[in-house]
């Protein structure tokens, strides 16, 4: 069984709260208000986190998300960076689209997202991943979509010696603290997330 996994844990490296934000808090830069969130920042803190880790700091300990303040605002910037503007929303958007197939969205996880996930965890580094988790022609519904930080990985083969699943190690900042999160992705690129809600495809983000 083929593995790596980096020396990061979600409960020594990862924020101790979930991605649970006052509603109304201040998205800034510097003493600007640019408007209030209304919403997670779940890629903001996968890619806060892995500047943390990869800084040899240690995460703050607050347990709850913060209104405002430099934490708050450390994150906000991250989850644009984790957005990769301005065309990166426009993927999620047309990932969630009804008619995508399911044969592009499986082709895209085996194609992009393990692949990434393999050479950023094989040189040293956490991948953020997108999950793609609504059909829904409305933009406002993807909201519903996710960020998670993968730091590891397992290649399971099948006894009959045909291709194997992929076990992906993640910090998910919806279950704070949680070591045991697994993305399980099948040899024909289906992925179940271990909350059991649907994942139509995933792909490397910021």
């Amino acid at each position: 069984m083929a593995e790596n996994i980096l020396d990061f844990l979600p409960s020594r490296h990862g924020f101790h709260f979930a991605n649970d934000w006052p509603h109304g808090a201040p998205a800034r830069f510097g003493p600007v208000t640019l408007f209030r969130i209304r919403g997670g920042m779940c890629g903001g803190m996968c890619v806060a986190a892995r500047r943390g880790w990869q800084a040899g700091a240690a995460p703050p300990q607050d347990t709850a998300a913060p209104r405002n303040g430099p934490l708050a605002d450390t994150i906000w910037r991250a989850q644009l960076a984790s957005l990769r503007l301005p065309l990166g929303p426009l993927r999620y958007l047309w990932l969630q689209l009804p008619p995508i197939s399911e044969r592009t969205r499986r082709r895209i996880v085996l194609g992009e997202a393990l692949p990434a996930v393999r050479q950023a965890v094989d040189a040293g580094a956490p991948q953020v991943l997108g999950l793609i988790r609504t059909s829904s022609w409305n933009p406002r519904s993807s909201s519903r979509n996710h960020q998670v930080l993968a730091y590891g990985y397992r290649i399971v083969p099948d006894p009959d010696g045909s291709p194997g699943r992929m076990d992906i190690l993640i910090y998910d900042p919806n279950w704070p603290d949680d070591d045991g999160l697994v993305l399980r992705v099948q040899p024909d690129g289906s992925v179940r997330h271990p909350d059991g809600a649907p994942v139509t495809t995933m792909f490397p983000t910021g």
